[in-house]
């Protein structure tokens, strides 16, 4: 985990905190949501105020996030929204604090100049015992407070004008006509910023969950709810007992099936790998990590492609036993040639290693996650849509292939994340 940080493979990209008054208005805020206080003087939030700094120090990494359904957030800056959401139970997390912030960025601008907002993603489940509260998630709001009740002020003050203007005698109440200017010595003219964020409610999105080992779930338009996960207890000839379907990962021709049939998938496509480097990547993850096991002391960054491709040719039995490798090469010379597809990827889990998420689907990247799911080896993959089980992984690699791996995200990723994600799958 410390080398992760170090490279900043897991907790890169954060807003630091360091400014006196924004440390109190954190503490003030996490007073309000029931927290202690953090000692620290500086630390680094991503775009929910989540800090890996303050979790350490607390031995808590759910200390925004408790019960693991109804995410608390806290917000000391616009600037937190170009940042990223760690330590997530639902991959909509993530989407749900972007649209929050592009939709309230004036009123979260005008707040936040004098004050912290704080508050939670609320649902209708509090607690998460059995698969039926995940499926009960259908609407989303962000409760919204701010620490010296700035955003109150301004709630009862929008109200307050709003009656103003909808009742004829209304300038007859001394009482009420006092009450706003009171509130707007304290506000400023909300006809012209208006800081309530007004935008909160958001309905139910496909989603990620942590929970009962990794579950994803899909909305089709006809209200019917797909899961797809490792098996459940409660699985029952491919149903939930709720309305809805559920699929096996331990089945991957139910999964690919769905997934093609529903749009989310895109099936083969020969000029797309063509022209991706994907095919090139995956062979070289595999090989490099192969060499890895055979030579723990062999440092990877140290030896070229003549020395590689001898080891290929030394070992290619070795690397043929579970038939990924062979599979990979013989893929690559069908593509380049747009000649059909090898029968060793057209079934099982090697099929996904030929396809991608749909990529004009707008839920492509829940897709591309759930694909990495099931091509375990490609770390890179795994990166960039599923950073929960790359760092599973990366916890298990062997020293030199560690150290590949952080060179590779290092020097081909982090330095211009979309166009490599572009390159590689669309």
């Amino acid at each position: 985990m410390d080398r992760l940080i170090d490279n900043e493979l897991i907790y890169g990209d954060l807003m630091p905190v360091s400014r006196s008054h924004m440390v109190e208005r954190y503490n003030a805020a996490l007073g309000k949501l029931g927290v202690k206080p953090t000692g620290l003087s500086a630390f680094s939030v991503d775009a929910t105020g989540f800090s890996p700094d303050i979790a350490r120090e607390f031995d808590d990494a759910h200390y925004l996030d408790p019960h693991g359904v109804n995410r608390r957030f806290i917000i000391l800056s616009p600037e937190q929204g170009s940042h990223p959401v760690l330590q997530v139970n639902f991959s909509s997390t993530t989407d749900l604090m972007q649209m929050f912030y592009a939709r309230n960025i004036d009123a979260i601008r005008m707040l936040t100049l004098k004050d912290a907002m704080y508050g939670e993603i609320e649902n209708s489940t509090y607690r998460v015992g059995d698969i039926d509260d995940i499926l009960a998630i259908k609407k989303l709001e962000f409760r919204v407070r701010t620490v010296d009740g700035l955003l109150k002020d301004a709630s009862e003050l929008d109200k307050l004008v709003t009656r103003f203007h909808s009742e004829d005698d209304s300038w007859r109440d001394d009482a009420m006509l006092n009450r706003i200017a009171e509130l707007a010595d304290k506000v400023g003219d909300i006809r012209r910023h208006n800081p309530v964020p007004q935008h909160v409610d958001f309905g139910r999105r496909s989603f990620w969950t942590r929970h009962f080992g990794g579950l994803y779930v899909f909305h089709e338009e006809d209200g019917e709810t797909v899961v797809i996960g490792y098996p459940l207890k409660r699985e029952v000839d491919g149903t939930l007992q709720t309305s809805g379907r559920y699929f096996s990962l331990q089945k991957p021709a139910l999964v690919y099936n769905y997934l093609v049939g529903s749009g989310r998938l895109e099936e083969t496509n020969f000029e797309w790998l063509e022209s991706s480097p994907l095919l090139d990547s995956r062979i070289d993850t595999y090989v490099r990590q192969k060499i890895a096991e055979a030579h723990p002391d062999v440092d990877l960054l140290d030896v070229d492609d003549t020395w590689v491709r001898n080891w290929v040719h030394d070992n290619f039995s070795d690397l043929s036993k579970d038939g990924i490798f062979p599979a990979l090469l013989r893929l690559r010379t069908q593509v380049r040639n747009r000649a059909t597809l090898p029968k060793e990827v057209t079934k099982g889990l090697m099929r996904f290693t030929v396809v991608r998420a749909e990529p004009e689907h707008s839920e492509n990247a829940l897709v591309n996650r759930l694909v990495s799911e099931l091509v375990p080896f490609d770390y890179l993959m795994r990166f960039i849509y599923n950073k929960e089980a790359f760092h599973v992984d990366y916890a298990g690699f062997l020293p030199s292939f560690r150290a590949y791996v952080e060179h590779v995200i290092k020097t081909r990723y982090l330095p211009d994340p979309l166009t490599l994600t572009t390159r590689l799958f669309h």
